[in-house]
């Protein structure tokens, strides 16, 4: 009998675990995807093998409502990171030491930042690394053993108070009209005050200034989003929920491993570590979920007080060393600042929303 054969026999589609499915053949993901496509009325549309950093698994998507998503295995789970088990490498400490040619991400890059790695060492101490896992430990989860149940996520998070609109819409219509040759996309509402109450557009224009779609955008509240989700029978991904889904079962610093990438060839816009694992950087994650889409937008969680999947732009917008800019793409990425701040906030646009779909 196939690995998966306790779907056939009647198992709960949510007590899936995670280590059962990585032995299912595509017979067990298929039929485990159709009993969770018809427990919440959606339809199968693919079942296949997807490979990332080297690891493989099956990915089940679900269309529900014209919306594709995941089927993300649970079980008992190992979740955070210890950083007493990582060891950075030369590169890396350089780094965080403030060197910007260490771990420069393009070969072109680098060719206009000066060779900085010296004045970097003479920073190094005996007491450098210890910091730095000490850094590591204030923003990365803590080590935990979790129990989860299968749940179904939708395979990208949109943008909180963004949705589309018919381009005779009025507010389409005003920004349309102040359009420019050589402008491909109008924002009207890139930066406004937390007070504002305001509905504002966004229009992208073919090269010949013709629009081909448009969005309104407006302030939204966390109570809103999850109020809105729980109408239709979703929710947002818990905190462990949404580790558990990028990391799949990766227990390194980084879902692919614990290195960060040095290069990128941009011909196929692939990272590459100092252990030659490539990391496609627009492939979805093991799970079959594009994560951590954003380096400038929070991903919202069950709990207001947790976010995931970036800082913020923090790291970006600050020209800062690669370190701060790949350690925010770790799986167990947390900071207590920016949860902080996010949960103080009246409004949550700008941030992201992933609905997902319980299935016990």
């Amino acid at each position: 009998m196939s690995a998966g054969s306790g779907i056939l026999r009647g198992m709960s589609i949510a007590d899936t675990t995670l280590d059962e499915w990585l032995r299912f053949d595509r017979v067990a993901a298929a039929s485990a995807a159709e009993v969770a496509a018809r427990d919440v009325g959606g339809v199968v549309t693919s079942v296949h093998r997807h490979e990332h950093a080297g690891r493989s698994a099956y990915n089940a998507i679900v269309e529900v409502d014209g919306r594709p998503f995941a089927f993300v295995p649970g079980g008992h789970v190992q979740l955070g990171f210890d950083p007493r088990s990582w060891t950075p490498t030369d590169e890396e400490v350089l780094s965080y030491l403030g060197s910007l040619r260490a771990l420069t991400s393009s070969r072109e890059y680098a060719d206009f930042e000066p060779d900085d790695r010296a004045e970097a060492r003479a920073r190094l101490t005996d007491s450098t690394v210890e910091e730095i896992r000490a850094h590591l430990a204030a923003t990365t989860s803590r080590p935990r053993a979790v129990c989860l149940k299968a749940f179904l996520a939708a395979t990208h998070a949109d943008e909180a108070g963004v949705r589309e609109a018919p381009l005779d819409h009025p507010t389409i219509t005003a920004l349309v009209e102040e359009w420019e040759p050589g402008c491909q996309e109008l924002v009207g509402d890139f930066v406004l005050p937390e007070t504002d109450t305001g509905t504002h557009g966004r229009v992208r224009f073919a090269p010949d200034g013709r629009p081909t779609a448009a969005w309104l955008a407006a302030h939204t509240t966390y109570d809103t989003i999850t109020d809105e989700l729980a109408r239709t029978g979703r929710r947002l991904p818990t905190p462990d929920e949404w580790e558990h889904a990028y990391a799949f079962g990766a227990r390194g610093l980084f879902p692919w491993g614990d290195r960060m990438p040095i290069w990128r060839p941009d011909q196929d816009d692939t990272l590459v570590t100092p252990d030659d694992v490539r990391v496609p950087r627009r492939s979805p994650m093991l799970s079959g979920l594009h994560m951590a889409q954003h380096s400038y937008y929070w991903e919202l969680t069950a709990d207001r007080r947790e976010v995931r999947g970036t800082d913020g732009g923090s790291a970006e917008c600050g020209g800062g060393p690669w370190f701060a800019n790949w350690l925010i793409q770790a799986s167990s990425y947390r900071n207590s600042e920016q949860n902080n701040f996010v949960a103080r906030r009246p409004h949550t646009r700008g941030t992201l929303v992933r609905p997902v779909i319980p299935l016990d």
